[in-house]
């Protein structure tokens, strides 16, 4: 990491958060939504239809005890390009990744697949260390094409998208997968993105063990009474809270940072 890169950064950590977008934040809360006005993963899809969700931010235990958190972030002044550079170049340095959010990220590292793709982030595994609410978080997040969380093959395609991040989060403690991590940007017609973040929490359970013997006991974990005990308690209002803040800090963060660093020509390390 340059000199000049340090310092920009750490002058981030000392400045306070941006404002977080004001109705997602009331939204969230607020207590828990409607479980029917929650987006189903079975419907994951309906992300990149621009038309306005019924509930756009909110968060539930749905029936099954899956926990679903949506979120929508304004972020005028960014574009696809800005976020593909920034999922690839953040975890690379910790001091990155606490620049984003610095009262709740605390480190991140990153194991890369050695296979290249479209995107630069598709096949790494980001291992960030966080803060929900008071609870400390290890997580493993496997950033993966958007076909593989359940997204049309040409999702990419539609004109109304600029970028989708996705990723299959587990936990480094427990070593078990669980949740599905769905970011969409949506064009707004004025240069600029609109975030809708999806989590669908304890819908994937699958333990880190091979092949069929994983697949097996993933099936018997993918139970509500297995979810409830899994998920930690309050995890819905906690993350929701957290993806509004972390996300509104990144829509005035992202466009100063590459602008600050000139990113069209920065390098990876």
């Amino acid at each position: 990491m340059s000199t000049t890169e340090q310092t920009i950064l750490e002058g981030y950590l000392k400045r306070p958060l941006a404002p977080a977008n004001a109705e997602a934040l009331a939204a969230v809360s607020n207590g828990p939504m409607n479980p029917a006005d929650a987006l189903p993963l079975d419907q994951i899809d309906r992300q990149v239809d621009p038309t306005p969700l019924k509930v756009e931010s909110g968060w539930c235990v749905m029936p099954d005890a899956t926990i679903k958190v949506q979120a929508l972030t304004p972020m005028p002044k960014v574009t696809a390009q800005m976020v593909d550079w920034w999922f690839d170049w953040h975890p690379r340095e910790a001091l990155r990744y606490k620049a984003w959010h610095p009262q709740a990220h605390i480190d991140n590292s990153i194991r890369e697949s050695g296979e290249t793709g479209p995107k630069a982030h598709w096949g790494a595994t980001h291992y960030p260390v966080e803060t929900l609410g008071e609870e400390l978080i290890k997580a493993r997040i496997e950033f993966v094409p958007p076909v593989e969380v359940g997204f049309s093959s040409n999702a990419l395609e539609n004109p109304n998208v600029a970028t989708i991040v996705c990723g299959k989060v587990g936990d480094t403690k427990l070593h078990v997968r669980h949740t599905v991590m769905s970011h969409v940007w949506l064009n707004d017609g004025n240069g600029g993105t609109l975030l809708r973040s999806h989590f669908w929490g304890g819908a994937i359970m699958r333990p880190d063990l091979p092949g069929s013997l994983g697949d097996l006991v993933g099936k018997l974990l993918n139970r509500p009474v297995i979810r409830k005990l899994a998920m930690p308690k309050g995890v819905g209002q906690s993350l929701s809270v957290h993806c509004v803040e972390e996300f509104s800090n990144l829509a005035e963060l992202l466009p100063e940072l590459r602008s600050a660093l000139d990113g069209d020509t920065l390098p990876k390390g």
